[in-house]
This record gives structure tokens, C-alpha cells and sequence, in this order.
């Protein structure tokens, strides 16, 4: 049944990412891949290199894509074969199970974000640290290197790695390491894999820490909170969510009795734990950013139900059943819509909101040569990725970040390379946005166009030709 179920999410997960439109934010990291760098304003580059090792022969949706899939297979296969032989089959067989069959991970198969290396090579930096503090002590070289990938995929790997780091302070018997050198060569390790991203920074003006401060400072609400904690809850599944924001709490009164094993992945889970839940009662977050609490909880999971596997068999067969559930509904919804779900509630749309780009919008300008010649403008990052990306016109779509965040294009397209010249502007909705007008002598419709889904419009946006555009610096 393990193998069935396994196999069976691959075959559901080739269907899916060749079969649908990439979101917005996969279209803006395939930008990434076209013009790499070691880093970006929101995010390190292992996101952009391996969607571009995976595009090298074609760049479509699927191989776009593939790379966040056959992460996630290496992934489990590793799980499987780590707690198989340091544990037991029954451990093996839920840590593979735990990623596989959950909703959190699926999302991170089928839609190639930063998330999906994120999550393999945190994991694996777990599991490297462990070998090397339970098996052999050799294993810190490759441990430092994952941890170096991890951090270099996103930052909030760091906070697992604070537990990884901690463990030989806390735990007496392994105190030995903090004398071994490969013990501080794998942080240095980790280190220099990470510098070209520090170098970037320093050479951008600190960009992608000004932009991240703006985030992370941002006020949040008890709504905010509260949604946070239950969206995670149903994502991630209820009892691999126990197993990793609330067990490695109850493990603190009996930390040192527990086994060293169990400890260290306690502290590693609960180091995470700790930051988000506390963080998340003053800041709005998304429902992905606490991931890294179960890149940890997913071995507390694994191995106290596969230690205890006779009597809490019932448990896995809960979790996956559950999961299981909530990838079908999710991918029939994405294809045959049955809820009673619309607009933002459904989730599903925003594999179908942009279809109005590769469909109308393409025979527009097609049938207008005219117009093949301008740079398509507009007010997010997320309509000129999607034009770039499934369009691919001679002059590279771009946002114009007017009382608005920088983006990968602030660094492509300088705001004064294109003062005094004429462009299109496609814009969700019907209404040339107030804010703009300033900016450009004139602004005269084009054009309207609608995203459909199931014969029922779902957005709608509407192309504008706009001239002279004056630059950043023009007073409103």
C-alpha cells in the first residue's frame, strides 16, 4: 500500500503540473531563471538555478516545474531508506509517507517556489546532522554543505540550524563536539556557500534585508493569528501538526530523560516552533513561512508512531487518509470545479485568473503588429512575469514600482531608462489606476479582455497605450 500510494501521487502530480497554467509567482521565479544572479530582492538563487538546470532543453510549465517534483521523490526515498536503517521500516515508511501524502508537501511538488529546495535541503541537513552526531563524525562535511544550500534557498532554514547548533551545548554526552573541528568546518562551510548572497547584498544596497524587514515588521491581528495556526493545522494534516508544534513542547519537562536521539530532534523542531508562534501574535504571516517546524516535526512523527507502531498504527492511517483527501478535492477542483466555493475562497483560480494572457491578450497583439514593438507595462510583478514568461515578447514586460515594493525588474529595467518613452499598460479591472495618471502625457484604452474558467468570467483586464512616461520624480 505504501508503494501504491507513492507511486500513485507521482503519476497524480506528472498530470497536474503538465496540465495547468503556472501561477503568478512560479512565472516570477522563471524570470529568476532567465536572468540569473546570486541573489534577489526577496529571496537567495538556488530557486533560479534549479528551475534553469530543469528548462535547459525547453521552458514550459512542466519543466518549469519538474524540478520541485523530483526533489520531492529524491526526498522520500531518502526518508524511506534513513529510517529504515537507523530506526525501522515502520519509520521509514511514515517520514516517507509524512511528505508524500501531505497537502503542504504536494503544494511544494506541483508549485516551484522557493519552498520546495527550502524543504529538501533543510531535511537533509537534519538528517546529515544527525549521522555526523550519531553515526560518524565525517558526515559534518556534507552537513554543512546541505545547511549552506538551505539558507542559500531561504533564510528561515536558519532557524532550524540554531537547533542543530545547539544540540551539542545542551546535551552533555555530546559535548565532545564542540572540540572537533569539523564541528566549526561545517559551519564555515555553510558560511562560504552562503557569502556570494552576503556579497550581493552588500553590492545592492541591502536589499533583500530592507525588503525583508518590511515584512517581517508588518502588524498582524488575532484573525490573522488564529487563521495562521488553523490554516497550518488542515494543511499540514492534525496529527503530523501534534507531532511538531505541540509534542516537542510537552518533550521540554522531560528533556532529559527522553532518548539523545529524540532530543535532538526536538530542539531541532522546536527552535522554529518557538519563533513563529511568538512572532506570528504581532505579524501577519502566510500560511507557508512557519514550514521549517516540520522539516523537524516530520522525524518526532516518524519516529514515535513507528516506535510505537501496533498501538498507533490508527494515527497514520488518520493523517494520510485526511491528506489524501485534501489533495483530491484540491485537484478535482482545479479541473472539474464541484464546491461552492468562488472567487478568492477558491484557491483553485489561480491556476486560471491569467488565462486571458497566453488566450486573448497573444491573438491581440498578433493581430496588431503595431503594437509588438512597445514594452507592456504594469503595476505588480505578477502580469509582466506571466506576459514574459508565456508571451515572451521583443521587449521584456516590466512593473513600474510606484508606491509599490521592488522587484526583480527594479534591478532589470532602472525607472529612467524609460522616461520619455511610450508603452502598454495591461491592468486587472476596467479602470486606469489614479495613481498612474500623473506619470504619462496620456492614456487611452485598448482593448478589454477576460480570464474564464468554465465558460464564467473569473478577471478581467484591459490594455492601455500610454505616452511619455515622465519618471519616478514627477510630483503628484
Amino acid at each position: 500500500m505504501f508503494f501504491i500510494i507513492s507511486g500513485v501521487l507521482i503519476m497524480l502530480r506528472i498530470f497536474f503540473i503538465s496540465n495547468t497554467l503556472l501561477i503568478d509567482d512560479e512565472a516570477y521565479y522563471a524570470m529568476y531563471a532567465r536572468h540569473l544572479s546570486w541573489g534577489y530582492i526577496d529571496h537567495g538563487p538556488i530557486i533560479a538555478y534549479l528551475i534553469r538546470l530543469f528548462t535547459i532543453f525547453g521552458e514550459n510549465s512542466f519543466t518549469v516545474r519538474l524540478g520541485a517534483l523530483t526533489l520531492l521523490i529524491i526526498l522520500t526515498i531518502f526518508l524511506y531508506r534513513f529510517g529504515k536503517t537507523y530506526f525501522n521500516e515502520a519509520t521509514g515508511i511514515i517520514m516517507s509517507l509524512g511528505i508524500s501524502a501531505n497537502m503542504l508537501f504536494h503544494t511544494n511538488a506541483v508549485v516551484i517556489t522557493p519552498d520546495a529546495p527550502l524543504a529538501f535541503f533543510t531535511i537533509m541537513t537534519i538528517i546529515y546532522y544527525y549521522k555526523a552526531y550519531f553515526i560518524d563524525a565525517k558526515y559534518l562535511w556534507a552537513a554543512g554543505l546541505l545547511l549552506g544550500l538551505a539558507v542559500l534557498s531561504k533564510v528561515s532554514a536558519l532557524f532550524p540550524a540554531v537547533g542543530i547548533i545547539l544540540f551539542p551545548f545542551l546535551v552533555q554526552n555530546k559535548r565532545h563536539f564542540l572540540s572537533d573541528i569539523r564541528f566549526y568546518g561545517s559551519l564555515v562551510t555553510a558560511l562560504l556557500v552562503f557569502t556570494p548572497f552576503i556579497i550581493w547584498n552588500l553590492q545592492n544596497d541591502l536589499a533583500f534585508v530592507r525588503y525583508q524587514g518590511s515584512h517581517i515588521t508588518g502588524s498582524g491581528s488575532w484573525s490573522d493569528f488564529s487563521g495562521l495556526w488553523l490554516g497550518l493545522l488542515v494543511t499540514i494534516g492534525p496529527v503530523f501538526f501534534y507531532y511538531s508544534v505541540i509534542k516537542p513542547f510537552l518533550f521540554l519537562k522531560r528533556l532529559l530523560s527522553i532518548s539523545p536521539e529524540l532530543t535532538y530532534f526536538t530542539i531541532v523542531t522546536i527552535v522554529p516552533a518557538t519563533y513563529f508562534l511568538v512572532h506570528s501574535v504581532f505579524s501577519r504571516m502566510e500560511v507557508n513561512w512557519p514550514a521549517p517546524i516540520f522539516s523537524g516535526g516530520l522525524f518526532l512523527f516518524g519516529i514515535l508512531l513507528g516506535e510505537n507502531w501496533p498501538v498507533y498504527r490508527k494515527r497514520l492511517i488518520f493523517q494520510v487518509g485526511f491528506s489524501l483527501v485534501l489533495i483530491l478535492t484540491i485537484t478535482v477542483q482545479t479541473f472539474w470545479p464541484f464546491l461552492p466555493v468562488k472567487g478568492k475562497a477558491d484557491v483553485t483560480n489561480r491556476y486560471h485568473i491569467y488565462n486571458a494572457i497566453p488566450g486573448e491578450l497573444k491573438i491581440y497583439l498578433q493581430t496588431h503588429t503595431e503594437l509588438q514593438n512597445k514594452r507592456i507595462l504594469a503595476d505588480n510583478y505578477q502580469i509582466p512575469s506571466m506576459i514574459n514568461f508565456y508571451l515572451n515578447p521583443n521587449l521584456e514586460a516590466s512593473t513600474l514600482s510606484i508606491n509599490y515594493h521592488e522587484t526583480l525588474y527594479s534591478f532589470l529595467h532602472p525607472d529612467e531608462m524609460f522616461i520619455g518613452d511610450d508603452f502598454l499598460f495591461l491592468k486587472r479591472g476596467k479602470i486606469f489606476p489614479k495613481k498612474f495618471v500623473p506619470y504619462f502625457e496620456e492614456a487611452s484604452l485598448l482593448q478589454l479582455f477576460e480570464s474564464k474558467r468554465v465558460g464564467q468570467k473569473i478577471a478581467m483586464y484591459s490594455l492601455w497605450s500610454v505616452n511619455n512616461y515622465q519618471g519616478k520624480s514627477t510630483s503628484n
